[in-house]
């Protein structure tokens, strides 16, 4: 790993599973895995203030932190092995045997934590040191990577870098909570809902999905390509990421013009209930249409959805996998610069919801190849708005002994198109939306954003 100006790599080491743990395993891809097979990795980033006390203790937070990650990795063998794809498989298989572990690495960086870990204008690229890199080759990826960094005395970070073919934002949440108990409390047993469970005839496939996608990605760029590189999107320089907060003033005052203005107009369905998700999210739909001015043709939003409640029969909370399905939303950038277009776009937003739980999988034959399509074309259809995370996570309260975190940032959402959304440490905000941007529009959308309030 090469070292950044303001960050010293200490050591980069293997943590594996206690050895009595290790009995070899191999899991197929499901055809909601398949779905990201190349797509880029998933970033997390988690900044933890030091108490008073522990300054001098660095060494040992490291130590209890590689610790408790062996015992985790007992209940998550598959996290400490390898996606592969063997030449006699249809789908490539996520394999551990025993020696396998993760990579972890130990810096430190002479950065302002608390310039990083506030809500301010921060540059995109400074938080590239703190996450790190997943080893991915032809015929080999690596499930997931640790960085530990320290800032001088004020705190450190905990980066978390994740191939996103093996678990949804559920699953690698459900880790790092398993994770974070165990060095808290020194005991290697997670809860019963953390288990996790890797049972793949739990997600029914009658159709073959899995080697319909398979196949899509197979016949990028050859008939028969295996390979498992990632497609990184190209690099744009000068953005800026900024933390906006939606707070429970905020949503009720949007909630109630709604419901005033649909009973004022008959158009207007005032029955159905509308939820703080789609209120903030046609919020955000809007800003961004004022933000970009009147344009030809829709605004695209979408968004992912646990399918786990949602399928029939239904999987269970506890299963470790990819198991999201994706809401579809066009919006006529004409209507939402209209005084109705909050309500437009919360209805429509609200019926692509109720859309999904009748028919999650509606459309699923074709999914594998439209992605694998925009994947190898650089993602560049995906211009519609798009959401990183969810509130529903509980990230704010991964404590591994330290207290909860400070910040937590989703460093791989860092496209103008990608909001990232988490709950919050402050009891006054429902959500914090993380915003990517160059510095004169984020500044711009700043503004309309904190304005729409008023």
């Amino acid at each position: 790993m090469a070292n950044f100006p303001s960050l010293k790599v200490i050591e980069v080491s293997k943590v594996s599973p206690p050895p009595t743990a290790a009995a070899p395993i191999s899991l197929p891809l499901t055809f909601f895995d398949l779905f990201w097979l190349r797509f880029y990795p998933i970033q997390r980033l988690f900044f933890y203030e030091f108490p008073s006390n522990q300054i001098s203790s660095y060494d040992v937070i490291v130590s209890k932190l590689k610790s408790s990650l062996s015992l985790a990795l007992c209940h998550h063998l598959p996290l400490a092995g390898n996606l592969v794809w063997p030449s006699q498989s249809d789908v490539p298989v996520i394999e551990f045997v025993e020696g396998n572990g993760v990579s972890m690495t130990v810096a430190e960086s002479d950065d302002d934590f608390d310039h990083l870990s506030g809500n301010g204008f921060r540059e995109v690229s400074d938080f590239h040191p703190l996450v790190p890199v997943l080893t991915v080759s032809h015929d080999r990826a690596a499930v997931i990577a640790i960085q530990v960094t320290k800032f001088q005395n004020k705190g450190f970070s905990i980066g978390i870098t994740n191939h996103h073919a093996i678990f949804d934002g559920r699953s690698s949440t459900s880790f790092i909570k398993s994770w974070a108990q165990i060095c808290m409390e020194e005991s290697s047993v997670p809860t019963p809902k953390q288990v996790p469970l890797y049972n793949r005839s739990v997600i029914n496939d009658p159709k073959d999905l899995a080697k319909i996608y398979a196949k899509a990605w197979k016949d990028v760029e050859g008939p028969n390509n295996k390979s498992l590189n990632l497609k990184f999107p190209q690099t744009k320089h000068g953005l800026v990421r900024s933390t906006l907060e939606f707070t429970h003033q905020n949503i009720q005052k949007l909630k109630e013009w709604i419901l005033n203005k649909k009973i004022e107009n008959e158009k207007f369905d005032s029955s159905s209930h509308i939820s703080t998700f789609a209120i903030a999210t046609a919020y955000l739909c809007v800003c961004t249409a004022k933000l970009e001015g009147l344009k030809e043709g829709k605004l695209w939003f979408v968004f992912a959805a646990d399918a786990r409640t949602r399928l029939k029969p239904q999987v269970p909370l506890n299963y470790f996998g990819n198991c999201v399905v994706a809401g579809f939303v066009g919006l006529e950038r004409s209507e939402l610069l209209s005084e109705n277009g909050i309500i437009l776009a919360c209805d429509e937003i609200s019926k692509a919801i109720r859309n999904l739980d009748d028919g999650p999988l509606n459309g699923c034959e074709s999914w594998g190849s439209r992605m694998s399509q925009e994947v190898t074309n650089d993602y560049l259809k995906m211009q519609g708005i798009s959401l990183a995370g969810s509130p529903r996570f509980g990230v704010y309260n991964i404590d591994f002994g330290l207290g909860k975190p400070k910040k937590v940032e989703i460093v791989s959402a860092e496209s103008p198109y990608v909001f990232s959304l988490t709950e919050s440490r402050n009891s006054d905000v429902v959500m914090e939306i993380g915003v990517v941007k160059k510095r004169d529009e984020i500044e711009a959308f700043v503004g309309i954003f904190n304005q729409g309030f008023e």
